[in-house]
């Protein structure tokens, strides 16, 4: 049986039903677990420390009351630059705005212990624990080689495009007829906005094999 808690509204798991501050902090990664101070909700107007060393007994607990902060704000490294953090968990997007990195044109990898690389390039609303040893490397994503503009790949190359350029890609031309009515819908964009519509006179950023579903309807 697997008991369930979540610590800063991340979930997570343990074999056990009792187990330590110490334990419930590893669990979550935040080691090393003395950085960490771990308080437990006892109501709505505060919280209460869980030492290292104390029993939690997590079929009482619940499993929304943790929370986890660090003892002192967290220096992390991006790209061989430093950045003070006070959050111990943080999103690939949290961090690439921190550091000013365009989410549309890089992904993010994690530099583990003994050089493991952990990549969040399809992933960029996860939830990584941040500690003192926290190393992250920005990557380009891959080259833009087309689009699928109803279910047939054309050639692209730019990292934008506009409401005309998919129109055209799709019927050849913009029809100058002001009866036509163009509705795009496109999928797998970019981790800004990997889907949604365009209207006319919109440029957005493209991801490679983006996906565009264009019709073309005439006004009665």
């Amino acid at each position: 049986m697997k008991f369930v808690f979540k610590i800063n509204q991340k979930r997570f798991e343990s074999n056990e039903p009792k187990i330590t501050g110490r334990e419930l902090l590893t669990i979550a990664n935040l080691t090393p677990v003395e950085d960490f101070e771990l308080l437990y909700k006892i109501n709505e107007k505060g919280f209460e420390p869980i030492q290292l060393d104390e029993i939690v007994d997590l079929k009482t607990a619940g499993i929304e009351g943790f929370k986890a902060k660090p003892y002192r704000k967290l220096k992390i490294r991006v790209d061989d630059k430093q950045y003070e953090v006070e959050e111990c968990f943080m999103t690939p997007l949290e961090i690439m705005d921190l550091a000013g990195i365009n989410p549309d044109r890089f992904y993010l990898k994690e530099i583990r212990k003994g050089n493991v690389e952990v990549s969040y390039k399809d992933d960029v609303e996860h939830k990584i624990a941040i500690t003192k040893a926290s190393c992250f490397v920005s990557c380009e994503r891959e080259e833009i080689k087309c689009v699928i503009v109803n279910a047939r790949e054309k050639a692209w190359s730019n990292e934008k495009i506009s409401f005309d350029d998919v129109v055209k890609l799709a019927y050849g031309e913009v029809s100058t007829n002001p009866n036509v009515i163009y509705t795009i819908n496109y999928k797998r964009g970019v981790p800004s906005k990997p889907e949604g519509s365009m209207v006319k006179g919109e440029v957005i950023y493209v991801k490679n094999k983006m996906i565009f579903n264009v019709t073309q309807t005439n006004r009665s």
